[in-house]
């Protein structure tokens, strides 16, 4: 995988391995994305919610997004498959993308969506854009998670606020 293109694109091996991690975690997310997007579950909302350190890897990553489900009660077949593609993905994308990935990594899913808005305007017209489905747009997701880190919890339809998840909290290292 470390070829003589990549390595005089990138100073050293070390920063090199950092920018497949964080190249491989920008395929998967993005794939994700579409795998998902039809879908709907709660656990989107969790995992939109997400946060994670820059050299967090996409087994980590991807296995905290199964998480979710399971907390949830999801049928975990169709979530197994979505994220065994994503990571599959994450590892046949990597070979011609490093560097484009790489400086596209995110360190959460509202950065992660706003990415994925941008390379849909890239690649269709405003107006061929694909519509969004199962995930909410970023705006509203970053407004949510402003007003939880101000404390203001909302009710939704009437019910009383529930706590996030535990998938959701904070940021996980990938050390």
């Amino acid at each position: 995988m470390k070829t003589e293109v990549l390595e005089t694109n990138l100073s050293s091996p070390a920063e090199l391995d950092k920018a497949i991690i964080r190249a491989r975690r920008t395929a998967f997310v993005a794939r994700f994305i579409v795998l998902r997007e039809g879908k709907r579950t709660k656990a989107h909302r969790v995992i939109e919610m997400m946060e994670w350190d820059d050299l967090t890897t996409v087994e980590e990553l991807a296995n905290r997004f199964r998480s979710a489900f399971e907390e949830n009660g999801d049928n975990m077949f169709p979530v197994d498959r979505d994220l065994r593609r994503a990571v599959a993905h994450s590892y046949r994308s990597i070979k011609f993308f490093v560097s484009e990935y790489s400086i596209r990594a995110t360190k959460d899913f509202v950065d992660a969506l706003v990415d994925y808005e941008r390379s849909n305007q890239l690649l269709f017209s405003d107006d061929d854009s694909p519509k969004p489905g199962g995930w909410r747009l970023p705006k509203e997701i970053q407004r949510l998670k402003d007003e939880l880190s101000m404390g203001i919890v909302r009710k939704t339809r009437g019910r009383p606020a529930k706590k996030p998840l535990a998938s959701a909290h904070g940021v996980e290292s990938a050390t």
